[in-house]
């Protein structure tokens, strides 16, 4: 069996499919220059709810990648449910020069924290020699094991932190609520776009 570039685990020829058709889907979505990296720990499990999968209809999913999805657009400063559709949505985070990134590239199920371990080291040179971005948001606390790395790889100054440690947009998280993020992430694009003019 191949081994997965994007999580490091054995697997079969659908799963190197599903991911390659995750990357395209993104990709579509993707800033030329991006100010702000949204780094989750990794996609959902279920497809549907895959953030940049465009759905015809938003019933279509969960209703906790609903409120993710609002979390993250309101990062933009606008109010999630002026879009239209989802295109629109997704194409304004482009805009603003936000994308969100996994640090696992395929839904892991209950080996979340073995992934990460595999996967963090990539993410070091994904950051430096892909994405390029002005300022990185973890926003999973899942990711608090790889803020050491990303601090020792010289992103310390290019972290947006809530007091020191991830974001958590889940909806289940009940000591932050999103407008935290969107007014952390707001404050470093106003700097970022002050300093470059």
């Amino acid at each position: 069996m191949p081994v997965c570039d994007g999580c490091g685990a054995q697997v079969d020829d659908a799963h190197i499919r599903a991911r390659i058709e995750r990357l395209e889907m993104a990709t579509r979505y993707r800033p030329i220059h991006i100010q702000v990296l949204l780094l989750d720990a990794a996609p959902p499990e279920r497809a549907e709810d895959f953030f940049y999968r465009a759905v015809g209809n938003r019933s279509e999913r969960s209703d906790g990648a609903r409120a993710y999805s609002n979390a993250l657009l309101k990062c933009t400063g606008e109010d999630p449910s002026r879009f239209s559709s989802e295109i629109d949505a997704r194409a304004e985070l482009q805009r603003h020069g936000l994308f969100l990134a996994n640090v696992v590239e395929c839904s892991t199920g209950s080996g979340l924290a073995a992934a990460l371990q595999r996967c963090a080291p990539s993410l070091l040179k994904r950051l430096q020699f892909s994405y390029k971005p002005k300022y990185v948001v973890p926003i999973s606390t899942a990711l608090r094991g790889i803020l050491p790395l990303l601090r020792e790889g010289g992103w310390t100054d290019r972290l947006i932190l809530d007091g020191g440690a991830p974001f958590d947009v889940r909806p289940s998280a009940a000591a932050h609520a999103p407008g935290d993020l969107a007014a952390a992430v707001s404050e470093k694009l106003t700097k970022a776009v002050s300093n470059s003019a």
